[in-house]
């Protein structure tokens, strides 16, 4: 079956999007107002987009009347985030974060998240956490320009905490212990540690020409 974009409209086409762009990663972002009180909120469209300098890339969807969500407001006003990635245990605590909370409202002094400072930015870090990423705004646009649908961030990360369970003795990941959530399509959701996972070395050369 074809799907023609031009004649679907976003309700129509994002779960055709969402359900087959999987799994996403999913990026648990602490933000302060400019009061200095939180908000946390998870978000699936997020990824690694360059490692020099190192920087993420979020998209926060708008509000249904085109409004900037918290985070995107946040984030425009004092140009700082963290995000964390999310553990299975954190599933029910994650998805709690997603609700819909007055903007007066933190969902960490809500749902009694604790945290710790961060070292080089103002929201707070969640205590619990196995890899966060403490990150500086260096673009935040509306997209599209005319009748934005989402904001989108770039986000230079200033400092990278890693648990030391997930580490070996000379500093590299271990990557079988690593186990994130991650997004599917509708309700469904995934993890990262699975019997099948498999390594595979890159080629020496391009394959030749035919």
């Amino acid at each position: 079956m074809i799907f023609d974009c031009n004649t679907l409209t976003a309700a129509e086409l994002y779960p055709l999007l969402a359900g087959t762009i999987v799994p996403r990663p999913i990026a648990w972002v602490s933000t302060v107002n400019e009061l200095g009180q939180s908000n946390l909120a998870p978000f699936s469209f997020f990824q690694l987009v360059c490692d020099a300098p190192p920087t993420l890339m979020l998209s926060v969807n708008r509000k249904a009347g085109g409004g900037q969500k918290d985070t995107a407001r946040n984030i425009a006003a004092t140009g700082q985030l963290v995000v964390h990635l999310v553990s299975p245990a954190d599933l029910a605590l994650m998805n709690a974060t997603a609700g819909d909370y007055a903007s007066d409202v933190s969902e960490i002094e809500a749902l009694q998240i604790a945290t710790v400072p961060a070292l080089k930015v103002k929201p707070p870090r969640l205590a619990h956490s196995l890899v966060s990423f403490e990150c500086e705004c260096v673009s935040l646009s509306a997209y599209p320009a005319d009748v934005p649908a989402c904001d989108l961030i770039l986000a230079k990360v200033l400092c990278l905490h890693i648990d030391d369970s997930l580490l070996n003795s000379e500093g590299r990941i271990r990557h079988d212990q690593i186990d994130w959530l991650a997004r599917l399509g509708g309700q469904w959701y995934c993890h990262t540690q699975h019997s099948d996972n498999l390594t595979l070395a890159r080629p020496n050369q391009a394959a030749p020409r035919r």
